[in-house]
């Protein structure tokens, strides 16, 4: 751009310079914003130049910079509040269904809307502990495919809700933990209806295979786990069971688990529930995966005790089992003599 293109448009200069480098805790003066215009623009202006652009941008573009007295300006507000952008880079990196990297990403795009000051802040400040972060690359995509999918509308035209395939995957101990594909690389075919989020893990409720069961049937298919994502030419099935779901009861009875006080168990499962437990406890440095003979594993973890935690290793039948402390284990033995007691009478 030629210098006399550049003076036309100083102005705007001088806005993307107060946006980047000002805030409520970092002033600047005219003098930064000269130097500023010729080093990085190779736009030459006098001071007075600068008062008159920071008085439109103020005045008439409603930017809000405070200042003028000792020579120093200050962006006070803009687009987004740095609170605001705090609690979006949060929920970013809270969500498990983004990869580590994803949202290392995404943090720097919300870094754009705030000063460099603020943006080098929110990715020094916002770190959850806990939170087992996919692997999976390709999420977001897969995301929108299975929005595309469930469109009613698409380019301002009525579209028909449709199927999607894809490969499943699951969790095996062999050679360490690695992923494969289930049922030796099947391909799953169901009719998408709703994306859910639960514990910072992304969900499709749908209707299609689950489990063993060949019939299809409402059933949740972790969206990190999903592979080869495709929209097929074939209309989505199920509305009819699809009515009959009540979304708020239903997430409720699959995904909900409730805390307790903090302690480490190893619990010893049959081999085909290492999906299950990973998904439980992820796959952190704190926690710990071993076979346990030909039919078992044993992982052990933080978990918290509850009633909710009992009932839950309860539910697996003789297929799951703590193995150790001892005091958890007397604790899950009073939990099951007590359910007991209830059917002595």
């Amino acid at each position: 751009m030629a210098k006399s293109e550049n003076q036309k448009v100083k102005t705007l200069y001088v806005a993307k310079y107060f946006l980047e480098n000002s805030d409520e805790n970092h002033a600047v003066t005219a003098g930064d914003v000269v130097d500023y215009l010729r080093d990085e623009c190779g736009i030459e202006a006098e001071r007075r130049a600068i008062y008159r652009d920071i008085a439109a941008l103020r005045d008439v573009f409603g930017m809000d910079i405070e200042g003028g007295q000792g020579g120093k300006y200050r962006l006070l507000s803009r687009q987004f509040e740095f609170d605001d952008l705090r609690l979006l880079a949060e929920c970013v990196y809270a969500a498990k269904f983004i990869s580590a990297r994803q949202a290392k990403d995404l943090v720097d795009t919300l870094g754009e809307f705030c000063s460099t000051y603020q943006a080098e802040q929110l990715q020094r400040e916002v770190f959850l502990c806990d939170r087992v972060k996919t692997t999976q690359k390709g999420t977001m995509t897969i995301i929108s495919k299975i929005n595309q999918a469930m469109a009613t509308r698409q380019d301002g035209k009525p579209h028909t809700p449709q199927k999607i395939s894809f490969k499943y995957l699951k969790y095996t101990l062999q050679d360490g933990i690695t992923q494969v594909e289930r049922r030796k690389g099947a391909i799953y075919k169901v009719s998408p209806y709703k994306l859910l989020i639960n514990d910072g893990n992304y969900y499709l409720l749908g209707y299609g295979p689950a489990g063993n069961r060949k019939a299809p049937q409402i059933a949740t298919y972790r969206v990190d786990r999903m592979k080869e994502v495709k929209l097929l030419n074939e209309s989505r099935e199920g509305a009819k069971e699809f009515s009959k779901i009540d979304i708020e009861s239903y997430t409720r009875r699959v995904f909900s688990m409730f805390g307790g006080e903090r302690k480490r168990v190893s619990i010893r499962f049959r081999n085909y529930l290492l999906d299950t437990a990973i998904e439980r406890f992820g796959t952190g440095k704190d926690v710990f995966y071993r076979p346990d003979g030909n039919e078992h594993f044993v992982v052990t973890a933080d978990v918290e005790i509850s009633d909710q935690f009992f009932a839950w290793v309860c539910g697996f039948g003789k297929r799951a089992k703590i193995i150790a402390p001892n005091e958890t284990i007397s604790m899950i033995k009073d939990f099951v003599c007590n359910i007991k007691s209830l059917y002595d009478n």
